[in-house]
C-alpha cells in the first residue's frame, strides 16, 4: 500500500505528508459561535445542496463520515484522470472545508498583511494547491479498502473549535493504523474543516511554513499568485 493513500482518504492535503513531523505552533483564533457573525464565506463557499450534509444540525463526526463516504464512492467507480478527480473534488468536497479560515491559519503574519484582493487570491491558491495534491495522491488508492472508523467530536479547549478523530485500519498484511484528527469550527453555515492532521503532521503547519519560505524569498505578492 502507497504512503499517500491515507492522506487520500484524510481529505487532508496529500502535501502535509512531506511536512516536518514537528508542527509550527500558531497562535488561536477563536471560531463565531454558531448563528452569529462569522468569517467571510468568501469566494470558494458552496451554496447548500439537498444532497449535502446539514452542516448546522449535523455533528462533526457526522459531517466527517459523510465526507468520507462520498469520496469512496467516487473512488470505488473506478480510475479518473487527475481532471475528472479534480473537479469531484472541487464540487463534492469542497464544501466541507472553509478555505478562507484556513488561508487565515496558514498565512499567520502574513495573512495580517494582505489586502481585500491578496486574501482571496491566497484563499484560491491555497484551495488549488490542496486539490492538486489531493488529486494527484488519489492515483495510489489500492484495494483493499481499508476500515475507516469515525469518533465522537471533542473540544480542544479553544473556544468554539472541535476535534474529530478518524482511525484509518489497512487490510493489507504489515500495514499499521493511521490516526486522523480533523479540526472544526463553527462558521456561519455551519460545521466546517479548517486544518487536518495525519500521524501529528497539520496540513495548516505545512503550508504556513511553504508560504512562509516563498514570502521569505520573493515577497508576499507571490504567495497570491
Amino acid at each position: 500500500m502507497k504512503k499517500v493513500w491515507l492522506a487520500a482518504i484524510t481529505l487532508a492535503a496529500a502535501t502535509a505528508a512531506q511536512a516536518q513531523t514537528n508542527p509550527h505552533f500558531y497562535p488561536h483564533a477563536t471560531g463565531p459561535v454558531m448563528g452569529q457573525a462569522g468569517p467571510s464565506a468568501g469566494a470558494y463557499a458552496v451554496p447548500q445542496r439537498p444532497d449535502l450534509p446539514d452542516f448546522v444540525a449535523a455533528t462533526p463526526d457526522q459531517i466527517l463520515r459523510s465526507g468520507i463516504d462520498r469520496l469512496e464512492g467516487f473512488l470505488a467507480r473506478g480510475e479518473a484522470s487527475p481532471e475528472e478527480t479534480q473537479a469531484f473534488l472541487e464540487k463534492e468536497i469542497s464544501p466541507y472545508f472553509d478555505f478562507d479560515y484556513m488561508a487565515r491559519w496558514a498565512g499567520g503574519a502574513l495573512y495580517a498583511q494582505m489586502d481585500g484582493e491578496q486574501k482571496a487570491k491566497f484563499a484560491g491558491k491555497l484551495q488549488a494547491m490542496f486539490f492538486a495534491a489531493l488529486a494527484r495522491n488519489l492515483g495510489a488508492y489500492t484495494q483493499p479498502k481499508p476500515q475507516v472508523d469515525v469518533f465522537p467530536a471533542r473540544s480542544r479547549g479553544y473556544g468554539n473549535e472541535v476535534v474529530v478523530t478518524a482511525r484509518v485500519t489497512p487490510q493489507a498484511r504489515g500495514a499499521y493504523p493511521v490516526r486522523l484528527e480533523f479540526r472544526f469550527y463553527p462558521s456561519r453555515s455551519g460545521w466546517k474543516i479548517f486544518d487536518a492532521t495525519a500521524n501529528g503532521t497539520s496540513a495548516v503547519s505545512y503550508y504556513r511554513t511553504f508560504f512562509n519560505e516563498v514570502a521569505r524569498r520573493g515577497s508576499i505578492e507571490a504567495c497570491c499568485r
